[in-house]
């Protein structure tokens, strides 16, 4: 079981990713430890999960665990639970290593670090797999609950070619080889792709805002002027900075329904606030960390070019 897999590994999912990818957004925009933000995270995750894998799918655990019982950072107070909801799988085991480069100061040669850390893994037909409550813990993790999952727990299947990756309660990915078996994924849950990610993950189903870009010089004048505005908010981005972001965008009037419908499927709340005869401003908002405005800003400036109108900038207000 384990040789298999690992062999598997190295020839498609080397470092346990590819280079097709769909990264969703769980957590945001509830606080940090609060229930709404659970709930969401744990709606989200089970909805994408079991999008993916069915109750007969035959599945891989791979865990990856570095080591300690103890967390300084998180305080994990459950670090067999893990290892109890699989107490009735076969688990086979072994030490890995993960390599890293560094410079070493006195040479300037690159050296290499090795990162020990024990696998785990389960091959099991899925309805035996406490899934949910893996997913839960994980998710509770960084929000100090119980019980909670610091390993990295990465679901496969093989025969699909797909894996699933929950890093925390911020996100996953999923992982594959062939287009045709995540672009239902990618339809479904539209609204739930990662902002930071969209631009890349439509150029790699060619769909969305592929073949849209800025030019160097757009860009840095976006970029710019986003700085300005952020240090004129008062707002500071290392604190909690959760904020109302509402973007104004004019559009032609005969783009203005596909450019409505496209933007309904990003997660954006949007609404025609003025229109006249030529052409409609739309009032376009999203929740979500101030300190990601650069991300949200190229989004509407790339719609903007695409349904041939013009973006005329961003307002904010505080969340919380």
């Amino acid at each position: 079981m384990k040789e298999t897999l690992l062999k598997y590994l190295e020839s498609n999912f080397p470092d346990l990713t590819s280079e097709l990818y769909v990264r969703f957004d769980l957590g945001s925009p509830h606080e940090n430890g609060t229930d709404e933000r659970i709930d969401q995270v744990t709606t989200r995750v089970t909805s994408l999960f079991e999008e993916v894998f069915k109750p007969d799918d035959f599945i891989y655990l791979y865990i990856k665990d570095y080591g300690g019982t103890e967390d300084s950072m998180f305080g994990n107070n459950t670090p067999t639970y893990l290892t109890d909801l699989l107490s009735t799988q076969r688990i086979e085991e072994d030490i890995l290593y993960d390599i890293d480069e560094d410079v070493d100061e006195l040479t300037g040669n690159t050296i290499e670090l090795k990162n020990e850390f024990n696998v785990k893994i389960v091959y099991a037909k899925l309805a035996s797999i406490n899934y949910r409550e893996i997913l839960k813990g994980i998710g509770n993790y960084e929000q100090g609950r119980d019980p909670s999952i610091g390993e990295s727990v990465y679901f496969m299947n093989t025969e699909k070619d797909i894996v699933f990756h929950m890093y925390d309660d911020r996100g996953c990915d999923v992982f594959g080889l062939n287009k045709d078996t995540l672009a239902p994924l990618y339809h479904k849950f539209r609204k739930w792709i990662l902002d930071y990610n969209r631009i890349e993950i439509d150029y790699a189903f060619e769909e969305g805002l592929y073949t849209y870009v800025e030019t160097t010089d757009e860009k840095e004048k976006r970029i710019k002027a986003d700085q300005l505005q952020v240090k004129e908010t008062n707002i500071d981005l290392f604190q909690d900075n959760t904020c109302h972001i509402t973007h104004t965008l004019v559009i032609p009037n005969d783009k203005t329904d596909e450019c409505i419908n496209e933007l309904s499927e990003t997660g954006f709340t949007l609404f025609v606030d003025t229109k006249n005869c030529a052409c409609s401003h739309l009032k376009v908002t999203k929740t979500d960390a101030l300190a990601v405005i650069d991300y949200q800003t190229e989004l509407m400036s790339l719609y903007s070019k695409k349904y041939e109108g013009a973006y005329l900038g961003w307002s904010v207000r505080k969340a919380f």
